[in-house]
């Protein structure tokens, strides 16, 4: 291949890396909008304290999407650092997983209004299903990357290949799991969802 469509494949591969960080940035915005609180005419100091400390949950959903998220997005880096030769499996699996990105902000918020109320578990079911599929989305990707030779560089080795194979099932079983514990332990479910980012920030 000579040295003008290995730009070319070059280019095509960073338009499509920059979109997909462009949507990942959208959603972490997008769920900081979401925190604020309500109120009001003139309210006194001890009040305005109260509604920001009543607020514990939309922090506490927060808090778990954007790590959640975090950690989507340097997946998502690692695989692209991986990629030679983009096609239409990747932009059409790509686009999936960006899609459920994008929306990660509504069970993020529906987590956080129901997670004191009646409708805790189904919320939590929600959440965590949420993420099942963008457990899926990510192994499609996965699988469009790595299914035949030339997609990915010459220099990404069977080990590397195997690695991020084992991780990607991993992930999906995990949070299938993580998904299951829900309709029993709703809270249990929260906790199983930290000890993921610690798998995958120490181990993976």
């Amino acid at each position: 291949m000579n040295r003008t469509s290995e730009i070319q494949l070059h280019k095509e591969t960073l338009r499509i890396e920059t979109f997909s960080d462009g949507v990942f940035c959208i959603a972490v915005t997008l769920l900081s909008i979401e925190i604020g609180v309500e109120l009001h005419g003139d309210i006194t100091n001890k009040e305005l304290a109260h509604a920001l400390l009543a607020k514990w949950p939309i922090y506490l959903a927060y808090v778990i999407s954007f790590v959640n998220v975090l950690l989507a997005w340097i997946g998502h880096h690692s695989l692209f650092k991986m990629l030679h030769r983009p096609d239409s499996s990747i932009m059409i699996t790509n686009g999936l997983l960006l899609m459920l990105i994008a929306l990660v902000p509504f069970p993020t918020k529906t987590l956080g209004e129901f997670l004191l109320t009646g409708g805790f578990e189904t919320a939590v079911i929600f959440y965590t299903a949420y993420f099942v599929l963008i457990s899926i989305a990510f192994r499609l990707l996965w699988y469009a990357a790595s299914r035949k030779p030339g997609i990915l560089l010459n220099e990404v080795t069977v080990v590397q290949i195997k690695q991020t194979t084992r991780n990607e099932n991993t992930g999906l079983i995990c949070n299938t799991i993580i998904f299951a514990v829900a309709f029993f332990n709703p809270w249990l479910a929260l906790v199983l969802s930290f000890a993921m980012w610690v798998y995958w920030l120490v181990f993976a």
